[in-house]
């Protein structure tokens, strides 16, 4: 398979520098690094400062002759797609700013929670009607839109999923696909096979049944020869990114473990 490792930002510490944290990456081996924006930098948004920083990044990305393949944020959990659609907006442009000063191709989008004050149709309606305008914003920088399966409490399968994206009907919105996140309600292998070209980039993390938390690749309960087996299926040729919490006794142990499998599960 020509699968290109990447590993997610939060896999290293929030304390980590920016600077180490690529050249641990770089060092690691892997060929990507997804950057990822959070409050303090959502609201300098539209200020110098936030062009400087992802600049600087940028100059050190290229230095270490690493990718920025996305731009990830937890924003979307603050500001809900469903309910709170226009600042919702506001995260989407302050990413697509961000893959632009980096030259990312990929925002990943959570497309909303489920809330108990609407009926499961209106999740739908909304979610789409906001995906809709976010691809709009999206096409304007040349970037597209990952969606991310998460624990939402709506889009829990992959044939929902899969009729929100055909509501949607956008060239630039596809699945940003969280293999870990599947579980305990579904299987990976399956989305896989019924999202197949829609899916845009992959997350991975491994979940364990027994214990009911996430882990590094090969510490749980996924079936990691199926995923890779349907990943193949479709023609998936993209970046597989762990992303997976740091260890308290070392910054960068848990980013090297999870290389460590990536190679024993991809080759």
């Amino acid at each position: 398979m020509k699968i290109k490792f990447g590993i997610n930002c939060w896999s290293f510490p929030k304390t980590f520098p920016i600077e180490s944290a690529l050249k641990a990456a770089k060092g690691i081996g892997y060929c990507g690094y997804e950057v990822g924006i959070g409050l303090e930098d959502f609201e300098k948004f539209g200020k110098d400062e936030f062009k400087v920083k992802f600049k600087r990044i940028k100059e050190i990305s290229e230095s270490l002759g690493i990718k920025i393949p996305s731009v990830a944020t937890g924003l979307f959990w603050r500001y809900n797609p469903i309910t709170n659609s226009e600042d919702a907006l506001k995260v989407i442009k302050a990413e697509c700013e961000v893959a632009s000063l980096l030259d990312a191709k990929i925002i990943l989008v959570v497309p909303g929670s489920g809330v108990s004050t609407l009926s499961y149709e209106e999740h739908f309606e909304k979610a789409t009607n906001f995906i809709q305008r976010a691809s709009i914003i999206a096409e304007d920088y040349g970037v597209i839109i990952g969606l991310e399966n998460v624990w939402n409490r709506v889009f829990a399968g992959p044939l929902e999923f899969k009729m929100l994206l055909d509501k949607v009907n956008k060239d630039n919105v596809g699945v940003y696909f969280d293999v870990g996140n599947t579980l305990p309600h579904s299987l990976p292998e399956h989305w896989i096979e019924v999202l197949g070209k829609k899916i845009f980039q992959v997350h991975v993390k491994d979940f364990n049944l027994g214990e009911l938390k996430f882990g590094i690749p090969l510490s749980g309960s996924i079936n990691w020869e199926a995923v890779r087996r349907s990943l193949e299926k479709v023609g998936y040729r993209g970046y597989v990114l762990p992303e997976v919490p740091p260890y308290l006794g070392d910054p960068i142990k848990a980013a090297e473990d999870s290389f460590t499998s990536l190679k024993k599960i991809f080759g």
